[in-house]
Order: C-alpha cells, then structure tokens, then sequence
C-alpha cells in the first residue's frame, strides 16, 4: 500500500501539537490514498474502513479455491516515520504516567501526549503534521491499544479473533463471511508472549510459564483466553478475543439471523 502525501501551504510551519489530535477524517484531506493491490489469483469482494484514514479491510477470494481472506490494509510509515516512531515510543514508556481516577489507558493516553511531545520537538525534526499524526496513530495502537491486531478491534463485523501459535495467521469469525484467515501473523516468539502478557495486564492480571491458562475480561468487556507458552499448546503461546457487541441483540435480528422463528419471537 503506497501513499503520496499533499500538505497544506502552512504544513511547513511549527505545528501546534494539540491541534494533532483533531478528528482522524479532518487529516483524511491530507492524505491522497491508493489502496491496497489485489494479487493475481484473487477476486476483491469488499473494501470498507476500520478506522479511517490509518486501516481498511479488504475481503478477497481466491478464485481456484473460492476461500474468502481478510486483508488489513494498514498506513505505512517512511523510514523517517518509523525512526520518528521509535524513538518516541521509547520516550512514553519511560514518561508515561499512571491514569487519573476513572481514565481509560486510551484517555490517559491522549491527555499526556501533548505536553511530553512539546518536550522533545527536537526529535521531531523533519518529520511533516502529517507524518507526526500518522505515528501517533500507531503509537496509540501500540502503547495503549491492542497492538497490530487493534484494527480488527475496530470492525463490528468481527466478532471473534484467534491466534493458535507463532506464524500461524490470525483467524476471525465475522458476521458476513464466517470463519476467515487473515494476513496477520505474528512471526515471533517473543512479540507473541509480550503481546499477550499486555493484553493480560490490562485486566489487572498476570500470566506466565507458572500459570499459563487465564480467562479474563478486558477493559472494553471483550473476553480473552489465553494459553502461554508451548507447555501448553503445541505452537506456542495462543488466544483467542470474543469480542463484546456494541449493539445489543433484537428480536428482529435474532429472526433475521435465524436464531428464533417467528412463533418463537410472539
């Protein structure tokens, strides 16, 4: 996915960083999108954003086998970006403070960002309003967020997310298409186990070679299950997030659904 950026007139000037965390469909107008390339072999079914302008799934299938993928198509960062990228993720795990009363990690977050990013504009240097928004896309995603699997948080039609081990892909339930793989791997052992351990410490828990089968409830009230390390399963750390639904269940959409019937539903 390959992305031409056309700044305003005043991008070139210092930017006001409270002002970046403005609606994510304002930097919309910012940014000329090209959208993710459907390979040879393969059919594009649907295309619909997740969170606008940062990530879309995209629905394909493959027209030997007819089975159905689910592609994230995520923003990518320069080189600049991702240097840009590192280093401040580095300096917020290190400023980063425990949230006030009832905050959220997400809002928290948002109201520490400003002042830290003030601080160190010098790290900063070159990098355009456009691209500093882009990172803290993915700050966000990765600090306080659900890492390189947050966009699926973001799609109602997603109702389960599983992972069975290290580079296996990521398998989801949706409502439309069912059972369905996806390009999400995670390659790694060890990002595996931290991803994990940090969805478990949202919950206020803990998870480990000592006690590796947890069941909790996160923040947002999805569930997660997780199983650590490959005493217990044999690929490796997995899980699996059934998420909450934001919209409640109805009597039309159970008989719609074909849950009930209608004699059932009088």
């Amino acid at each position: 996915m390959k992305f031409s950026l056309k700044l305003k007139k005043d991008d070139a000037s210092q930017p006001d960083y409270k002002d970046l965390m403005k609606e994510e469909m304002e930097l919309a107008s910012l940014i000329e999108f090209q959208k993710w390339s459907v390979p040879e072999g393969f059919l594009e079914v649907e295309y619909y954003p997740l969170k606008a302008p940062f990530s879309y799934a995209a629905i394909v299938q493959n027209e030997e086998t007819m089975e159905y993928l689910y592609v994230l198509d995520e923003l990518r960062l320069t080189k600049e970006e991702r240097e840009g990228f590192f280093t401040l993720k580095n300096i917020l795990e290190f400023k980063l403070q425990a949230p006030e009363g009832e905050e959220t990690l997400a809002e928290s977050f948002r109201r520490q960002l400003p002042a830290i990013l003030e601080k160190h504009q010098k790290q900063l240097a070159g990098i355009s309003p456009v691209g500093l928004r882009k990172i803290l896309y993915y700050l966000e995603r990765d600090v306080v967020g659900y890492g390189k699997i947050a966009p699926l948080m973001y799609d109602e039609y997603v109702e389960d997310i599983g992972c069975s081990g290290v580079n296996k892909p990521i398998f989801l339930w949706h409502r439309k298409y069912e059972n369905i793989k996806t390009n999400i791997v995670f390659k790694d052992e060890r990002e595996l186990e931290d991803f994990v351990i940090r969805l478990v410490h949202k919950s206020g828990k803990h998870v480990s070679i000592a006690f590796p089968i947890v069941d909790v409830t996160l923040p947002e009230k999805h569930r997660l299950a997780v199983s650590f390390g490959k005493e217990t399963t044999p690929y490796g750390t997995a899980f699996t997030i059934r998420k909450f639904r934001k919209d409640s269940f109805t009597v039309i959409g159970l008989i719609e659904n074909e849950t009930i019937n209608e004699s059932i539903a009088a």
